[in-house]
């Protein structure tokens, strides 16, 4: 045993490290009580003088601290880069090789004449028809989804015999990659895949038919495979607020005679409205990002997220101007996205006051 420590440590100087370590937090803190105590309070002297120093009501704040420090790395920066993006133009990332644009980008998103040559304006009907086929998605995508992820919660939350087993199974498209989920789906619809070959197969249909690209059924895979690979997501929050309805109400309501679709409309429904709500608009917000899936999936349509992915230059050859129309198409994308939350916010804050 010491000859394999000697061997791990040996001409190390961690060892040295952490001795130096537990000795200034033993003459900074002076931990009492037992020996155990005292090591666990000397290893954790950090925390202790942190403790000390910002009080019990500042120490919170401290812990919050890395996080909020990494959101707003990670969020609040790139957003006021993406408006820096939006306010200026040319090609480079570099904001010193950008001239100030004001709302050039905007006009050239969406006037229908270009400023640049002024002749028509085409990148407005491309941000324009991404417009269109988000919306005919989401239209038809989150009433879908709310729809089956409260029947499959439902069918969850009943004495069913292998109710854990079920839940796993609706749960796991959510652990999946969504470019996993595109791909796997994709060896299924694609014009030689899985689906058309067992049709044919059947006799149902007399050639293979590419699913992804065909304008009759592109847009109904798309809401099929979304809806499956997100249904689990949804499903659990409905399943916890369908859990936290209290349990006499039903059994009074059993003892009355009442049945179960009445006290599915006059007890589940009303008491799940406030979780409804909010799985509605988390649905909403995801469904305005769709991309991931779609775009391993190579639909015929484009989202608003695909657009400003190949705008941006990330696919394809970038634009002179293409990196700030992106931008501005995000901001855009952003804004709506924002209304929808507040809207939430208000009609929880409604909810409740009701």
């Amino acid at each position: 045993m010491l000859d394999a420590l000697q061997n791990a440590f040996g001409g190390s100087g961690w060892p040295t490290a952490l001795g130096l370590y537990l000795i200034i937090g033993w003459v900074l803190v002076r931990p009492t009580g037992g020996i155990g105590g005292q090591l666990i309070s000397a290893l954790g002297w950090p925390i202790e003088i942190a403790q000390r120093l910002s009080g019990a009501t500042g120490l919170p704040y401290l812990f919050l601290l890395p996080n909020m420090l990494i959101f707003g790395l990670f969020t609040f920066a790139p957003f006021f880069i993406n408006v820096g993006f939006a306010a200026t133009e040319g090609q480079s990332i570099n904001f010193d090789a950008r001239a100030l644009a004001g709302t050039d980008n905007l006009q050239r998103l969406l006037a229908e004449t270009s400023i640049d040559t002024g002749m028509e304006n085409r990148e407005d009907d491309k941000f324009l028809s991404a417009v269109a086929d988000t919306f005919v998605f989401v239209i038809f995508q989150v009433p879908i989804m709310v729809f089956f992820a409260l029947c499959t919660a439902l069918a969850l939350n009943r004495k069913i015999i292998g109710r854990g087993f079920w839940r796993s199974v609706f749960f796991y498209p959510v652990m999946l990659s969504p470019v996993v989920v595109g791909f796997l789906w994709t060896l299924i619809l694609k014009r030689q895949g899985v689906l058309s070959l067992k049709l044919m197969e059947w006799g149902w249909i007399s050639e293979p038919i590419q699913w992804l690209t065909d304008p009759s059924w592109t847009m109904f895979w798309s809401v099929f495979v979304y809806t499956w690979a997100h249904l689990g997501f949804y499903m659990l929050i409905l399943l916890a607020g369908l859990q936290a309805i209290p349990k006499d109400l039903y059994e009074a309501a059993r003892m009355d005679g009442t049945s179960e679709f009445r006290m599915l409309r006059r007890i589940t429904l009303p008491l799940l409205m406030p979780t409804m709500l909010v799985v509605m608009v988390l649905a909403l917000i995801k469904a305005f990002q769709a991309f991931e899936e779609l775009y391993a999936m190579n639909v015929r349509w484009t989202s608003l997220v695909g657009y400003i992915f190949e705008t941006s230059g990330l696919r394809g050859q970038p634009t002179t101007n293409g990196l700030g129309v992106a931008a501005t198409a995000s901001l855009i994308v952003a804004v709506v996205l924002i209304i929808l939350s507040l809207v939430q916010v208000w009609l929880s804050a409604r909810e409740n006051r009701a």
